[in-house]
């Protein structure tokens, strides 16, 4: 038997009424359906801007459906909000948003045995929000890696653990928050995560810490040029992250598909309080 193919891809943002990134979603599906992987996963922001409009998780949701049976998501912040304390659109995460994802899209928090490995899906919304689900998921987490036997596991989270430093204790809404990171990633060590799979920041990029992959999913929606070449000395494509997994074994490549554009939202965000969800609608 050959590896298990598992396509990560994230932040898609999916809209019926704002469909700027509905071109580079059709690429993705046609791609998918002409040469099916075994397993696809979704990091997170399916949706447009889903705290305000649970259309657009409908719409994202059935976009999933689409792709075919073997389709996992966990949520984004613009699918289910943010964590109250660091809420930087005023969108906290509550119970109806998370209830709204729960119905259209699926769990919160999931875990998935698939060639020799544990996948295990996590939702960032949840850490540092104090809400009863926080300490739930948390639970889950210990749980589903001290069950997992002798499978190696990968978990998925939107938001990535941090940028350049784990001991950052500054406030940031583009990882998540540091009290919860130090104990996710403590959790993962202790767990022995071999992979952390994430997205949020709409670059590809691979770090290791403490004996773990962390991978960030490109988007295939929209990138900022000026911010990713700041920050990141790289230009930013979209596209997403192939995986081949076999039992003690993953490998990934980048994927740019070519007729994947480039969406340079720069402009906008610059002018626009450094968010899409402001845009007006587009068909």
């Amino acid at each position: 038997m050959g590896a298990l193919r598992l396509v990560h891809v994230s932040d898609t943002h999916l809209s019926p009424t704002h469909g700027y990134f509905a071109d580079n979603w059709a690429v993705f599906h046609e791609a998918m359906q002409a040469d099916p992987p075994d397993l696809i996963v979704h990091g997170g922001d399916v949706a447009f801007n889903g705290p305000a409009a649970p259309a657009d998780l409908a719409f994202g949701a059935a976009a999933l459906r689409a792709l075919g049976p073997r389709c996992l998501a966990i949520p984004g912040n613009h699918d289910i909000g943010e964590a109250p304390s660091f809420s930087r659109l005023a969108q906290p995460v509550n119970d109806a948003r998370m209830q709204a994802w729960r119905d259209h899209v699926g769990p919160q928090w999931w875990s998935e045995d698939v060639a020799g490995w544990r996948l295990i899906g996590l939702d960032t919304a949840l850490m540092g929000s104090e809400l009863p689900g926080e300490a739930a998921q948390e639970a889950f987490l210990s749980e589903a890696l001290a069950a997992r036997g002798g499978q190696a596991a990968m978990v998925f989270v939107h938001m990535p653990p941090f940028d350049a430093d784990p001991a950052d204790q500054g406030f940031s809404t583009s990882v998540i928050p540091p009290a919860p990171r130090a104990r996710f990633l403590d959790a993962c060590v202790a767990g022995g995560v071999k992979v952390i799979a994430c997205g949020h920041l709409h670059v590809y990029r691979r770090l290791r810490h403490r004996g773990m992959d962390i991978v960030w999913a490109p988007p295939t929606a929209m990138v900022d040029v000026r911010r990713s070449q700041q920050r990141r000395r790289r230009f930013p494509r979209p596209g997403y992250v192939e995986w081949l997994l076999e039992p003690g074994r993953a490998v990934h490549r980048l994927v740019e598909p070519p007729r994947m554009f480039v969406i340079d939202v720069s402009g906008w965000t610059a002018t626009s309080g450094g968010t899409t969800t402001t845009l007006p609608p587009r068909a």
